[in-house]
């Protein structure tokens, strides 16, 4: 089995469907059924970005994840489920302050999740941390970055800009991520998955953006020949020669409707080919109805990706884990 790592996973994104009955049974929270299939098929389906579906259904994994046993569980859980994936390092990622509603505080998240973890590593192995969001739509970025900056030494590697992205550019939170900037924590901005090549273009210009979330709408700073993209914008340039990983999730950038891109066109294969910093990512589990080893798999069926391409895949996103010095 390749030694494969994921580098875009949303903690709540990826709760398994059993977990979930369970907790909204203790919680007492509605379900739309309790029967595993049929709610695993419920966050699958209708989930338009557009209709605002699919942060509904994230309110509803959401409101089960308020108590430390809840997060810690789901933490060892992904860990687990992400392992047996064939998954041996990733990054975990979640917003912290949208899990204040009981009585915990934002510390008190971060421990609990950062337990989950280590409790998962020491159980399944793997090498795994975690990468926390600040909801872009908010004005509480620099709060989560101060959290993150403060927990370098807790399993944090991590800051993103996360939430409805367009409307919300990566530079209305500048200054939160100047202060990643000067840390030792690793920056990444949710970009070009729902929005246009500006917000990519503001991302890596003005927040100096590490990496790119989702990112394959860099199509737009291109000039497609030959089957190629060959930059025709300083952004684009900047991409392809200082290798900018790009986060690509196929699955899910279908699944979302926040684009009109298909199993047809999806640029994942041509970026690879035209150069570009490609790596493959599940980032949903549950609502894109998919695992690390779905994505390549459907790589490989639906674009032709090669065997040597996907160990070329695999050694870019190995690479391109912020650094995880432990727990």
């Amino acid at each position: 089995m390749k030694d494969k790592s994921v580098l875009h996973d949303h903690l709540d994104g990826g709760l398994r469907p059993s977990t979930i009955i369970e907790l909204a049974e203790q919680s007492r929270i509605e379900l739309p059924t309790t029967d595993p299939q049929l709610l695993e098929d419920w966050f699958f389906e209708n989930i338009s970005s557009e209709l605002n579906q699919v942060f509904n259904k994230f309110e509803l994994t959401i409101s089960l994840m308020q108590d430390e046993e809840s997060l810690e569980r789901i933490a060892y859980e992904a860990v687990e489920d992400l392992t047996k994936d064939g998954v041996s390092k990733g990054e975990l990622r979640y917003a912290p302050l949208q899990h204040l509603r009981g009585e915990l505080n934002p510390q008190n998240v971060v421990d609990s999740v950062s337990r989950g973890i280590k409790n998962g590593m020491a159980e399944f192995g793997g090498n795994f941390s975690s990468i926390l969001c600040a909801m872009r739509q908010n004005n509480d970025s620099s709060q989560v970055a101060d959290l993150a900056i403060s927990n370098y030494l807790n399993g944090v590697v991590g800051f993103d800009l996360a939430g409805p992205e367009y409307g919300h550019p990566p530079s209305k939170h500048i200054e939160a991520c100047m202060k990643i900037n000067k840390s030792e924590i690793g920056l990444t901005i949710h970009a070009g998955e729902a929005a246009n090549f500006s917000y990519i273009e503001d991302a890596v210009s003005n927040c100096k953006a590490q990496r790119i979330g989702h990112g394959w709408q860099v199509i737009e700073g291109c000039v497609e020949i030959g089957g190629l993209f060959e930059p025709n914008t300083k952004a684009a340039e900047y991409i392809l020669e200082e290798k900018i990983p790009l986060e690509i999730c196929i699955s899910s950038n279908v699944k979302s409707g926040a684009s009109d891109v298909n199993k047809e066109n999806h640029p994942v294969l041509k970026l690879f080919k035209s150069g570009f910093n490609v790596t493959l990512n599940p980032d949903n589990r549950l609502m894109a109805s998919t695992t690390l080893s779905k994505e390549y798999e459907l790589a490989k069926q639906e674009f032709g990706l090669s065997e040597d391409e996907e160990d070329k895949i695999i050694q870019n996103t190995n690479n391109s884990l912020f650094e995880n010095i432990g727990y």
